[in-house]
């Protein structure tokens, strides 16, 4: 009669430290192929929303949307994307899919009516959009401005990761970084040392719809721009007090 042999102790837990050690080699590379096709996502969204732009300035005398409106004391106001909605006909495009853990805080500050209540963890260049608040602030200084006065298309920011509090200073090393302190419901991204007309808003710990860049994608942001290619930047390369890449009539490279 023949004896069956099983594993013995010393062979079951070989095995079991192989199958551990590559699993400690594979995480990794799955966890970096995850992200990868998050920022593939978050690439996909932009482009989108930059289309939708193009669409929406083709219906209004070629001028970008306002970044927000308000009436009153906040009895009506409406952001960017709200403008955008109609041409995109979904909100799956307004979250990058690398949500961060202040997400939910980010929830309970929607910029946009009650009834809509949509939120985004994009931002859109306030230079371009302007504000439509009339009474606080002057609708003929914030208006849109129109895509034939952007010099550089292809050098001037339209829509980017936000947003973080950035630092009111000329070196770009330390502008924004990725210990810079978040800002959830930041929709709005500006000049941190040109910020009118929500002067100090930008580098505010208080307001939470300005500020600036979040490196959520291996310390980069997913930057749009208005000639509608998409670029994965460093901070460093584009945001800093006084940068040329959010104003219209200069441009990053000019």
């Amino acid at each position: 009669m023949k004896t069956l042999r099983g594993f013995t102790l010393i062979e079951l837990l070989v095995v079991i430290a192989i199958i551990a050690i590559l699993a400690a080699l594979l995480l990794p590379a799955l966890s970096k192929s995850k992200e990868k096709a998050k920022s593939i996502g978050c690439i996909n969204n932009l482009r989108q929303m930059g289309i939708a732009s193009k669409i929406y300035a083709d219906d209004h005398e070629s001028r970008f949307c306002f970044t927000f409106q308000v009436r009153g004391d906040n009895v009506f106001r409406k952001a960017w994307f709200n403008f955008l909605q109609p041409y995109q006909q979904t909100t799956n495009l307004l979250l990058c899919p690398s949500k961060t853990k202040k997400f939910k805080e980010l929830v309970a500050l929607y910029p946009s009516e009650v009834a809509d209540k949509a939120v985004s963890n994009y931002s859109m260049n306030f230079s371009l959009g302007g504000c439509d608040w009339p009474n606080v602030w002057d609708v003929k200084t914030w208006t849109p401005v129109k895509d034939s006065a952007v010099k550089g298309p292809s050098s001037t920011v339209h829509l980017t990761d936000g947003g973080t509090r950035p630092t009111n200073t000329k070196d770009p090393q330390k502008c924004v970084t990725p210990q810079s302190p978040e800002k959830p419901g930041c929709w709005i991204v500006h000049d941190p040392a040109n910020d009118a007309p929500c002067t100090g808003c930008v580098t505010s710990q208080g307001d939470p719809n300005w500020g600036g860049p979040h490196l959520r994608h291996n310390q980069r942001s997913n930057v749009a721009f208005v000639d509608g290619h998409i670029q994965a930047l460093k901070a460093s390369q584009w945001y800093w007090a006084g940068t040329p890449w959010l104003k219209p009539s200069i441009g990053g490279e000019n």
